[in-house]
Formats: structure tokens, C-alpha cells, sequence
């Protein structure tokens, strides 16, 4: 199923959180690594009714994309919530919740963070900034060198370039502006024989993008 990455330039991205949640008074996260899913619970204390939970993931604690989201069960005085993150992408990840008030203003937990092995090359994390770049990262098991090339259905190359891998999360930024609508695909290949990996997208426009 097609996954909406950005309909609204910067949708989805948080970069500067306001005050202390009003109602959240714990949260933590934690890896499954049996299960390969990351389980997230906080619990409120006398949160209004109807008031939003946003669940948030970031590779840097300082980029956070929206991966779910759910609203307040009752006005009770502690309630517990638990979101299973099932498709985690990253050495380092950071967690977590946005609340969202009646008047539609945003209060940040602090991040959680989980650590979970890296054994095969991966990449993923796709979004798009308000300056239109569009971001992607490259989880890598070991350092290395690598050679990313972005190419459409017809197998035209539109950009092939060398880069530096630390082991772990490897963030990385590219205009995409020039391309036309369409399907692309991103791929990595490990010049050490770590292996290679691949990122579909779809291109709808230039603040548009889905997997």
C-alpha cells in the first residue's frame, strides 16, 4: 500500500518543540529484538477527551517524521497507551510524543531512544523538507565507501555519487526538483562487499513524494 509522504511542505517534520506536555507524565520506548518491534507506552493524568497523541521517529533526535497518531480515551485521572512501531529503520532511534491541545498547539516529551543491531545494509527514512529537499538515510553494519545512484523505470541514471559510510545511521540530502513525475529508485552499493540495497519512490510532485 502506498504510504503518503508529504502532501504540505515540512508535513510531518519537527524540529523545535514548545512546553512540557500539560497531561503526558511518563513515556518510554523499547526494542523487541525477537520480534524486531519497537514498543512505545506513556500515560497521561487527566487528559481532556478527544485530545491528540502524535507518535514521532527521528535518525537524529532532531528531525521527527509522524508515524501514527491517536486521541485520548476518557477525561480519567491516569490512562495508559501503548503504539508498536513495527518497521523501525536505524542503529540509534529516537521516539516521541506530540501532544496536541484544543487550539491545535504542539507540546513535545522528551526523545527516548533505542539501540538495535545493524547486520545487513539498508536504506529508507524518505521525506521531504520545507526547502524541498528530500532527505534518506543509509543504515550501514560496518564504515565503508558506497556508491548511490538514483535511477527511473527505464534505467536512466540521474545521479551517481561516492560516499563516506560510518557504521550506523548515515543521513543524507539531494534536489530533486529536476525530475519528473514518476518512479525512481534509489540504490546503495557497498564498495567493501557490504552488500547493496534499494529504495522505491514515487514522485507525484515537487512537495509529494510516496513509497
Amino acid at each position: 500500500m502506498d504510504m503518503l509522504l508529504a502532501c504540505i511542505i515540512g508535513w510531518g517534520i519537527a524540529m523545535v518543540g514548545h512546553l512540557k506536555p500539560p497531561t503526558i507524565i511518563s513515556f518510554s520506548a523499547e526494542y523487541n529484538a525477537a520480534q524486531e518491534v519497537v514498543h512505545l507506552h506513556w500515560t497521561t493524568r487527566n487528559a481532556p477527551s478527544g485530545e491528540k497523541f502524535i507518535i514521532q521517529r527521528s535518525l537524529d533526535s532532531v528531525h521527527f517524521l509522524n508515524i501514527g497518531q491517536t486521541t485520548s480515551m476518557s477525561a480519567q485521572s491516569v490512562q495508559h497507551y501503548y503504539f508498536d512501531d513495527p518497521r523501525p529503520i536505524g542503529s540509534t532511534i529516537y521516539y516521541r510524543i506530540a501532544e496536541q491541545d484544543a487550539a491545535g498547539k504542539l507540546y513535545y516529551t522528551a526523545a527516548a531512544a533505542i539501540s538495535r543491531p545493524v547486520t545487513a545494509l539498508t536504506i529508507g527514512n524518505l521525506y521531504i523538507d520545507s526547502s524541498r529537499q528530500v532527505h534518506f538515510a543509509v543504515i550501514s553494519p560496518q564504515p565503508s565507501i558506497a556508491n548511490i545512484t538514483l535511477v527511473d523505470l527505464n534505467g536512466k541514471i540521474w545521479q551517481s555519487y561516492l560516499v563516506n559510510l560510518k557504521q550506523g545511521n548515515n543521513l543524507f540530502a539531494t534536489d530533486l526538483k529536476h525530475l519528473t513525475p514518476g518512479i525512481y529508485f534509489f540504490q546503495v552499493n557497498d564498495k567493501k562487499g557490504g552488500g547493496s540495497a534499494m529504495l522505491r519512490f514515487a514522485k507525484v510532485n515537487d512537495t509529494t513524494y510516496r513509497l
